[in-house]
């Protein structure tokens, strides 16, 4: 079982480091008012192509669902940390 809320989400599973991330881990963000630390996004790692290279797929309120970037200047700056969920 998977919660509903990507904050609930980013408590569960072992915390992975930036360099570690594989596909299938869960990435997590804050896109709220800058200074507040809660988490706001999620996304689902979908290939590791190189450490710069990280690619999630998500849901966008303007583009509907994506393929991005994780090293991306906008995404980097938003993350706030990434899970590894085993069943």
């Amino acid at each position: 079982y998977i919660p509903r809320s990507s904050a609930e989400q980013s408590r569960m599973g072992k915390k992975v480091g930036i360099y570690d991330i594989k596909p299938g881990d869960l990435v997590f963000f804050n896109m709220q008012k800058k200074g507040r630390k809660k988490v706001s996004h999620a996304g689902l790692v979908t290939e590791v192509r190189s450490r710069q290279d990280v690619r999630f797929i998500h849901s966008s309120s303007s583009r509907g669902v994506v393929e991005d970037n994780l090293m991306a200047d906008y995404y980097l700056k938003n993350f706030m940390g990434a899970r590894r969920i085993r069943f």
